[in-house]
């Protein structure tokens, strides 16, 4: 049960990452003036914390499970690693990130924004990466 868990989790947050940055965004992107439709400010919250609770269910769903030979300590760790690293750098972006490109959106400041931006979707892309890794631990399990 644990396992099935953890996988839906880990799906669920993938399907959203992948959806919301490469059909979303780029439509949304696609169909704007240039600036951040306040579409967007609206989106983002939510897509972070679909992240966050879907990360923190499938933390819970391996921290959680009982002790069996089949599912070691060692075994834990690989699986939760990957979680871990992609909601930490969910959390990121949500706290630290998302504050500052709304403080700077339509202040004139295109190159501190972009730069922000720049490393938003270096985030995002490190979120991608290690939820592919997890459901790569999963399946070779």
């Amino acid at each position: 049960m644990g396992r099935f868990v953890f996988l839906t989790a880990v799906a669920v947050w993938l399907g959203t990452v992948v959806s919301f940055s490469y059909v979303v965004l780029p439509t949304i992107h696609g169909t704007s003036n240039g600036e951040t439709p306040a579409l967007l400010w609206r989106l983002f919250p939510r897509y972070y914390i679909t992240g966050i609770l879907c990360g923190l269910i499938a933390l819970a769903a391996v921290s959680l499970a009982p002790t069996t030979p089949s599912l070691p300590p060692a075994e834990r760790i690989r699986l939760a690693f990957p979680v871990v690293v992609a909601l930490i750098c969910t959390l990121a972006a949500q706290q630290l990130l998302m504050p500052r490109l709304a403080a700077l959106q339509g202040k004139g400041e295109e190159t501190r924004y972009a730069r922000l931006h720049q490393f938003s979707a270096m985030l995002n892309s490190t979120v991608l990466a290690m939820l592919v890794l997890a459901v790569a631990a999963i399946a070779t399990r």
